[in-house]
């Protein structure tokens, strides 16, 4: 799926895709998403298993990808830096930027975006944040322990 999203973002430079083109890339966006999803109320990791969000608020498929939208109050933002080489974002000269392009302090390499201003190809909205669906996991993913609890398994001694 990011081998599709690299390619579009190549030939269109993130700008709004033809019709029929986005109609297609946003039907494959909304078939990957994963069932576990449907639980907008729960942690979201990294795959170094840092905490992302505490829920979030809905899942946003534009041109581009289908990403997970979380407010201020889910974002732990403790854990949030600006991606390196990606500084020049904050200053007001860039003043057209559409987004602060954030990432965990834990080498995971997760891109995630503070939207400040909208954008034409997807219907992100001005301070949310963003990540894919493709970049975060939930707990029974990212714990082995809490997968065991929760199903009551018993490791072999």
């Amino acid at each position: 799926m990011k081998l599709l999203q690299e390619m579009l973002a190549e030939k269109y430079h993130y700008k709004m895709l033809p019709e029929k083109m986005s109609n297609i890339v946003q039907t494959i966006y909304a078939h990957q998403i994963p069932a576990w999803l449907e639980d907008n109320t729960q942690l979201l990791y990294t795959c170094k298993s840092t905490l992302i969000c505490k829920g979030y608020d809905r899942i946003v498929i534009g041109d581009y990808g289908a990403y997970i939208e979380f407010n201020d109050e889910q974002a732990n933002k403790d854990v949030y830096i600006i991606a390196p080489g990606q500084e020049y974002r904050l200053d007001p000269r860039y003043n057209h930027i559409k987004y602060i392009w954030l990432t965990a302090c834990d080498n995971s390499n997760v891109k995630i975006y503070y939207q400040k201003a909208p954008v034409n190809y997807a219907d992100y909205l001005p301070n949310k944040y963003y990540v894919s669906i493709f970049e975060c996991y939930p707990a029974v993913i990212n714990n082995l322990a809490y997968l065991e609890s929760s199903y009551n398994i018993k490791r072999d001694e």
